[in-house]
């Protein structure tokens, strides 16, 4: 029952491992038989799959799926329960897209929006040029840009095809000062830090897509500065407090790895901790059109509009070339939307895509949210696997985890009917 191409991609990754790796597994077979015994064992229901899962796992795992109310349908966890606050590494860039939209929305339409907090019609105009903030404001508009990088728009940073390559050029790479701000850092260090990443690029805005951190935290930046707020006091007012998020775990950081505490108001694209049951809330708007799930489980309807839905799962690479993508290993040319991906079998013809399409923003670390809109559900799984036995770089916690999801799919499917 597991996808054919997903086998053969992992298999021939832990082939390649194992023999350019002889010498150092030789002293931890333990792990690489679990390892093995987690991805190649056989299952056949969401049970057995889960279970034969977690043996991969460095924390354990929870797993849910939601039918297209929103209502759960199956949950189980290991050690790792639902309600635990993990860093979720690029589940985040989802969470940032949808804070993006949430700012435009509040902007443009906050006499329907109870939960906007002062964000509210009119008040994020500030810019070199004035004007409601929207996906085409530019960084010469909010952040007085010049020269080739001046009509980068918010829709290319949120969607990675601003052509801000800093960092290195043939991988995903990012500008230092995202990850070594102090905490607490000043307008006058955020904008020597958005200057940076803009003075190191050397990609052509709106023809290259960079899978990369850079363009997250330029966006970050704009919103600030048109808003004259913080990213913390958005975040708060437009996520956390009407999602029942807990305010004091729910934290950016700049450096998700631990050690020195560093600012993350630039680190949209990694920073977050969350826990999956309260992830869940802010993915529900997406699979309902609008309306998330407070602290209690009411609907908090037009959360998001229906129109910033439709933008944040729409294709937006508008004809740029891919540059760097971690999933061209796969052999698919994945797509991808405002803060996450777009992955079907059919990748070529966007008529076929559509009917077979899950959205999803998985992690470095193995987190793994998807959206099936077409079968009206979505699923969290829910990692942080950051040690040996899944710090192999050559089959990294991600693919573990896609590999795992692909093997489900069928099943869930099965069980929805549809």
């Amino acid at each position: 029952m597991k996808n054919k191409t997903f086998t053969l991609f992992v298999f021939a990754s832990l082939s390649l491992f194992l023999i350019e790796c002889q010498k150092s597994v030789q002293t931890d077979k333990d792990t690489q038989a679990t390892l093995i015994a987690g991805i190649f064992g056989s299952c056949f229901s969401l049970d057995s799959c889960f279970d034969q899962y977690t043996k991969s796992t460095d924390e354990g795992a929870s797993f849910q799926v939601f039918d297209q109310d929103g209502s759960r349908i199956y949950a189980r966890q290991s050690v790792l329960d639902f309600n635990t606050y993990k860093p979720i590494a690029s589940g985040s860039k989802w969470v940032t897209a949808i804070t993006a939209m949430r700012v435009i929305d509040c902007n443009t339409n906050s006499a329907i929006y109870a939960q906007c907090g002062t964000v509210t019609t009119g008040t994020c105009n500030n810019g070199a040029v004035g004007g409601a903030i929207s996906l085409s404001r530019t960084t010469a508009q909010v952040l007085g840009w010049t020269g080739t990088y001046a009509n980068v728009t918010l829709r290319q940073l949120l969607s990675f095809t601003s052509g801000l390559n800093a960092g290195g050029s043939s991988g995903a790479g990012q500008a230092s000062c995202i990850s070594t701000l102090p905490v607490g850092a000043s307008s006058t260090e955020k904008d020597s830090c958005v200057n940076n990443i803009r003075d190191q690029s050397t990609g052509t805005p709106g023809a290259l897509y960079q899978y990369n951190s850079n363009h997250m935290a330029v966006a970050q930046r704009m919103l600030e500065v048109s808003c004259n707020k913080t990213w913390d006091t958005l975040f708060s007012q437009l996520i956390v407090t009407p999602l029942g998020w807990d305010a004091s775990q729910a934290i950016w950081r700049g450096n998700s790895r631990g050690g020195t505490d560093t600012d993350g108001s630039l680190s949209g694209a990694y920073g977050l901790s969350i826990s999956p049951e309260h992830y869940a809330r802010m993915l529900n708007a997406l699979l309902t059109n609008g309306t998330a799930k407070n602290s209690v489980g009411a609907n908090i309807t037009n959360f998001l509009s229906t129109t910033s839905v439709t933008e944040i799962l729409a294709d937006q690479y508008n004809g740029a070339k891919i540059g760097y993508s971690q999933f061209s290993a796969f052999g698919y040319r994945w797509q991808y939307g405002l803060g996450n991906w777009r992955f079907c079998t059919v990748t070529d013809v966007p008529a076929e895509c559509d009917r077979d399409l899950i959205s999803h923003s998985i992690g470095i670390n193995g987190f793994y949210p998807w959206l099936d809109k077409n079968r009206n559900y979505m699923a969290i799984l829910a990692v942080n696997n950051i040690g040996r036995k899944n710090g192999l770089s050559l089959l990294p916690a991600s693919s573990t985890s896609l590999f795992f999801a692909e093997t489900v799919r069928p099943l869930i499917h099965s069980q929805i009917g549809r």
